[in-house]
């Protein structure tokens, strides 16, 4: 995913940017919405079944930047 085609709230696209730099990866589905993010460097993974649930987790990780 490139990050021109990040869509959403500021916030959303900023800490999205952010955690591109960092080595997060993010994989869309077909209607460009985020569905899983991984960190080649950390191992960790993690699936959003939902936009509410990315929105979270983008949240929490931006209360810890």
């Amino acid at each position: 995913m490139s990050m021109e085609s990040i869509k959403g709230s500021s916030m959303v696209i900023k800490m999205t940017r952010a955690l591109m730099n960092e080595g997060w990866s993010f994989i869309p589905n077909e209607a460009d919405v985020i569905v899983r993010a991984e960190n080649k460097k950390t191992g960790e993974a993690i699936s959003f079944p939902s936009v509410g649930n990315l929105k979270t987790w983008l949240y929490e990780k931006a209360l810890s930047y």
